[in-house]
């Protein structure tokens, strides 16, 4: 794979541990962004507050800026590495440093506070330093557009899963009377809420146990009395921080992760590492959280932030084995669609767009899977069939981009396939029909894709003599397709030529 350019991220001020367990989501976040961007093929740098020293982890170069935040031993260094874009987690102070570096060609703020002054400045302020805010979720961004912030710099990225470190596990093997909370111990994550209804669910499901994993050193009252809640409460554990890797190896054996929220919440990364992992998901339904908890599907979302409503809603999931079983079996599907690597497309997509306009070149960038798409020689089917998923999502490369590439009457295949792998998502078959048949005008002689899409749009219409004339096709140009036998089925319900 070739070298892309450089990506500098910068951490915020907290202590950052490469090697070891860190403080919250946000770190944990930004540290699986920069695996997935070392993944696509681009050298990483990532400066962080070290108290473990420089080091090289996944493939990422850790800089230290060490306690002081000392930013400007780190601009220097900066201008020896060539052009790179710049992405800073939470906090705006390195784009202080860096406004007038020459070989940053884009600056965008990742933003995981759960307020609208969380970056350090004032909204408006943020923004004339960089080139795009990133929330986490729209209900950030409606929080943050509250402050009368500039809405063209606001984009919605939102949060993924590691498939290495976070494998799916279904039912067989859960123990479904273990519940797990994995956040800081502080009382705006509502773990003495979760504590109360475990005490009261006691009575009922004697066998029942809570795992609590997180940093202990945020409400040391509650703390205080962990032993005492212990010892009354058979089944309570309180485990400290542990690394994300230990946290995977129960998450694959419970069987229920609460998340029990009191305030505003960006996100909610245990939510999404919980339904991938397939283990079922209650959450109070606080900020962001419910545009990640696939609510009814994959678990259960409240709105009442109250240890009666947990209480009524873990019950009734305790009584009915069964349904769990069935919500840990679709996290198979509904819970692993979105990978850290989509993530970082997404939000490469916006520092390619942001260094496309510092340098004048204004004509669409493409993200990597749509490069594959559009030259597909030498591309494996299997890559190109995921890449096609991808393309689906508006967030990966805009619409109006999309619209753009199509005014420029380009003689390439690509942005018609694309345009009618989004029509035939909505349901807009007879258009999405259009759309590949021109993409099919276009395309060169061993490029099968637009025959694939044809075919199975006119399956799902039942109109099998045309579905089965572009299974056909695909064959002609890919022999060795991946679901060869499929289409020959499809072929076969046709009969003769």
């Amino acid at each position: 794979m070739p070298q892309q350019p450089t990506v500098v991220i910068f951490f915020n001020d907290w202590r950052v541990y490469p090697h070891g367990v860190n403080a919250g989501g946000g770190e944990s976040a930004t540290m699986a962004l920069g695996r997935a961007l070392v993944s696509l093929g681009y050298r990483v740098i990532a400066c962080a507050n070290l108290p473990e020293g420089e080091c090289h982890k996944d493939g990422i170069e850790f800089w230290n800026f060490g306690p002081q935040y000392a930013l400007q031993a780190i601009e220097r260094r900066l201008r020896d590495i060539g052009p790179y874009h710049a992405i800073c987690a939470t906090l705006v102070h390195p784009f202080l440093f860096l406004r007038e570096h020459p070989n940053c060609v884009s600056r965008l703020l990742i933003n995981h506070a759960p307020s609208a002054h969380g970056s350090g400045l004032e909204p408006s302020t943020v923004l004339e330093l960089i080139d795009y805010m990133v929330c986490v979720s729209h209900a950030q961004r409606s929080l943050i557009l509250s402050k009368k912030a500039d809405p063209e710099k606001l984009v919605v990225v939102r949060n993924g899963f590691d498939p290495d470190v976070f494998p799916y596990a279904g039912p067989e093997g859960r123990d479904w009377n273990q519940l797990i909370f994995i956040g800081r111990i502080e009382m705006p994550k509502g773990i003495h809420v979760l504590v109360q209804a475990f005490g009261e669910l006691k009575a009922e499901f004697p066998d029942l146990k809570l795992s609590v994993f997180g940093d202990e050193n945020y409400w040391p009252q509650f703390i205080e009395r962990k032993e005492e809640f212990m010892a009354k409460m058979p089944g309570l554990v309180f485990h400290g921080k542990v690394p994300q890797r230990e946290l995977s190896q129960h998450l694959r054996r419970a069987g229920i992760l609460v998340f029990p929220s009191l305030t505003f919440e960006t996100a909610g990364l245990a939510v999404v590492d919980a339904q991938a992992s397939g283990c079922p998901v209650v959450a109070f339904g606080v900020g962001g959280v419910p545009e990640y908890a696939v609510d009814g599907e994959l678990g259960e979302v409240l709105y009442e932030n109250s240890a009666h409503a947990l209480t009524t809603c873990l019950a009734r999931l305790l009584r009915d084995p069964r349904r769990l079983a069935g919500i840990s079996e679709r996290a198979l599907t509904l819970g692993r669609t979105r990978p850290w690597r989509v993530v970082a497309e997404e939000i490469m997509s916006y520092a390619q767009r942001a260094a496309a306009w510092r340098t004048g070149n204004l004509q669409p960038i493409l993200p990597e899977s749509l490069k594959r798409i559009g030259d597909a020689d030498g591309i494996s089917a299997e890559v190109l069939l995921h890449d096609h998923e991808y393309a689906a999502v508006p967030e990966v490369f805009s619409d109006a981009d999309l619209d753009k590439a199509l005014r420029l009457g380009t003689p390439e295949s690509w942005p018609h396939l694309v345009k009618g792998i989004r029509l035939e998502k909505v349901g807009a078959l007879e258009q999405a029909i259009d759309s590949y048949n021109q993409a099919a005008g276009a395309c060169g002689e061993s490029d099968w894709q637009p025959f694939f899409r044809l075919a199975l749009v006119h399956a799902d219409r039942k109109e099998i003599s045309q579905a089965s004339q572009n299974a056909r096709e695909v064959l002609e140009r890919a022999p060795h397709f991946p679901l060869r036998s499929h289409l020959e089925r499809l072929i076969s319900m046709a009969g003769p030529p």
